[in-house]
């Protein structure tokens, strides 16, 4: 996986994981359930990364390797971020450590 590829998926993990959360806490106010959105955000893109992860593997036929787990790792990590902080923050964090 290049660094261009993962910024897409990261994108739109982003994207599902900030849309996802806003519905949950719309949800959750209608029905007055008391919650973290924080906490709500880092479940969400959880699941939602692994979900992903876990069907570009089947889809692909590759072999689960310590590399896609740092990868799925730091999919999470960044996701969240990306929901709570913004996307065009940490895409200019990574273009800036990747040098670009």
């Amino acid at each position: 996986m290049n660094s261009q590829f993962l910024l897409y998926v990261l994108a739109g993990i982003a994207v599902l994981t900030s849309l996802t959360v806003e519905a949950l806490k719309k949800l959750f106010n209608e029905k007055e359930i008391s919650y973290s959105s924080n906490l709500l955000a880092v479940i969400v893109s959880t699941v939602l990364t692994v979900a992903i992860c876990v069907g570009y593997i089947l889809y692909t036929g590759t072999t689960f390797t310590v590399q896609i787990a740092v990868t799925m790792i730091a999919l999470i990590y960044l996701s969240f971020l990306s929901a709570t902080v913004g996307f065009d923050k940490v895409k200019q964090m990574i273009e800036q450590l990747g040098g670009r």
